[in-house]
């Protein structure tokens, strides 16, 4: 008898959570303060001046930008004097050039205002990550699924994300802990509260008691203390200890860049107190159960949020959660080896599967075994199963499509947002359906045409494919006729070294318009190409040329490899 198919379905949680953003709008403090609001997954804001206005962050890109540009116009036609930026994420920088015109902020008539990390973590997120960031980043937020009860079903902390071409440029003004700007009448400071980000920068108007938190607060949720797509570790306690100087401020108005304003002094501090208390608890109850010998399986299980901040409405696991942060607690404090020597070194992972197969009874055994669990509706062990299935044979038909099942049942009724979407995009993967995998150039040409020079290049290191070089020694020259500006890259035995000046010693020089790099590190051309087309001037032999970049992986090598299957 056929197993009826799994009926598509939402948590009721997560369907009343995602109700709160349904209706893009601009919510006003006072009378000149004015938030974009479900545009996208992000807030920004406006602070209306004398003659001018300051804007605090740009949102995710050009559909929701060119959507709130057009809603704060309708507001006022003052011009933007000052744009700044809270953080490195791509929701809150990506939009810049829907509100303000590149040559103004070149001309000088627009301040870009940043933390002094701001660039060099764009750089390693979204340049020398950007091939595994732009694979995961999909599956958290479901960017492969259609949106509704069948599919994603948003992020929990905004409405669904919405991008759109995306901009970038390097700040104009940076600053290391504060920066006080009066400009148009507004008087308000900058400053910098690691948190969400090590370059998180939070937005303080002191006459009108205004705090705009950026992602200090990730809106009405449990914050991710770690982002399934991959983040560098967020310590627990640096974010407390930040939500500890927001609460000193004393504010009367919380404006965070993911959900709702929050008005009145004593709303305020709840919102805060809470936010912060549950991020410690998390923290000192990993360490003291870490302390005791277990494992980060054993703390998914042990450390749970207590009632009191569980039912805060701000505190819901919508998209953080206590189960898949305490094991970035126990990574970022102990690492990842938990102390049993068979983890050192184990049987390489197909081959370790297989025998795992064998030890349950064979393939038929496991499958046997995963139809009794989807029939029992135990997806999650009927998923655990299969996994060793799968990665002992990937091209196993049944056992992908099964496991893919499997996922589904559990994934639609997860009220953690990340999670729903994970599960859904890893089962399409599972049957084929996903389409190409991201990943490769996964820099867009419009962001990268603003990133240092030395930096793009610099990200060549880590695509060398080592095993291919180790009888290599090949120095180039790289130098951007239009900027000025000359670096190198050097093969040395399996080593790629990046040198911030042209090598007195080098094979060859590569000269070029600053405008070429951008399109190639988007992947839309190489420098072969460029020295047929004439866009790169070569000054050596291009047979070095071509066998120095042999040498790296490609966008097709680095975008081959799923995530579910090995």
């Amino acid at each position: 008898m056929s197993r009826p198919p799994i009926e598509p379905s939402v948590n009721p949680e997560l369907a009343a959570q995602m109700a709160l953003y349904q209706q893009p709008k601009i919510l006003t403090t006072g009378d000149h303060i004015h938030t974009a609001y479900c545009y996208t997954g992000s807030n920004c804001t406006m602070i209306e001046g004398t003659d001018g206005v300051i804007l605090v962050d740009t949102l995710s890109g050009e559909l929701p930008g060119d959507e709130a540009a057009a809603a704060f116009r309708e507001i006022t036609d003052k011009p933007i004097k000052a744009v700044i930026l809270t953080h490195n994420h791509g929701d809150h920088v990506s939009g810049i050039f829907s509100f303000v015109a590149e040559e103004d902020i070149r001309g000088g008539k627009v301040d870009v205002i940043a933390h002094e990390e701001l660039t060099g973590a764009m750089l390693r997120d979204w340049g020398l990550l950007a091939p595994i960031r732009t694979r995961r980043g999909p599956f958290q937020f479901g960017a492969h699924l259609d949106y509704g009860e069948t599919g994603g079903y948003g992020s929990a902390i905004g409405a669904p994300p919405r991008r759109g071409k995306s901009g970038f440029i390097e700040p104009t003004t940076t600053f290391s802990d504060r920066f006080d700007l009066d400009l148009a009448g507004i008087r308000l400071q900058v400053i910098h509260v690691p948190s969400e980000t090590d370059d998180q920068c939070v937005v303080w108007l002191p006459e009108e008691k205004v705090l705009i938190s950026a992602d200090a607060v990730q809106g009405m949720t449990f914050p991710n203390v770690y982002a399934l797509r991959g983040t560098q570790f967020r310590n627990p306690m640096i974010w407390a200890k930040g939500l500890d100087t927001l609460r000193s401020f004393k504010a009367e108005t919380l404006i965070p860049h993911h959900g709702p304003t929050v008005e009145g002094a004593e709303n305020v501090e709840d919102v805060l107190t809470a936010y912060r208390d549950a991020i410690q608890y998390l923290h000192d109850q990993c360490v003291r159960w870490i302390n005791r010998g277990c494992t980060w399986d054993e703390l998914a299980d042990k450390v749970t949020m207590p009632d009191h901040l569980k039912s805060h409405p701000w505190l819901g696991e919508f998209y953080g959660s206590f189960k898949h942060s305490v094991r970035s607690v126990y990574a970022g404090y102990v690492g990842w080896f938990q102390g049993d020597a068979v983890e050192l070194d184990p049987h390489p992972w197909r081959d370790r599967a297989a025998r795992y197969v064998q030890a349950m009874g064979g393939r038929d055994g496991v499958i046997g075994q995963a139809t009794e669990a989807l029939d029992a509706e135990d997806y999650r062990w009927a998923a655990d199963i299969l996994t060793w299935l799968v990665r002992s044979d990937p091209g196993d038909r049944e056992a992908r499509e099964l496991k893919a099942e499997a996922l589904r049942g559990w994934a639609y009724g997860q009220k953690n947002s990340t999670w729903r979407n994970w599960g859904l995009c890893q089962a399409l993967e599972l049957e084929d359906k996903l389409g190409a995998q991201k990943g490769g150039h996964a820099i867009q040409s419009s962001q990268a045409r603003n990133y240092p020079t030395g930096g793009l290049l610099e990200m060549m290191c880590c695509k060398l494919r080592a095993e291919d070089a180790f009888d290599t020694h090949l120095t180039l020259g790289f130098v951007s006729s239009d900027t000025g500006e000359a670096c190198g890259l050097e093969i040395r035995r399996g080593v790629c070294q990046f040198h911030d000046r042209l090598p007195e010693k080098r094979d060859a020089t590569l000269t070029f318009e600053r405008a070429f790099l951008s399109n190639w590190a988007g992947g839309s051309v190489s420098f072969e190409d460029g020295i047929d087309t004439g866009d790169v001037s070569l000054d050596g032999d291009p047979a070095d040329v071509a066998a120095f970049f042999s040498k790296f992986e490609t966008a097709e090598t680095i975008g081959q490899f799923g995530m579910s299957v090995r």
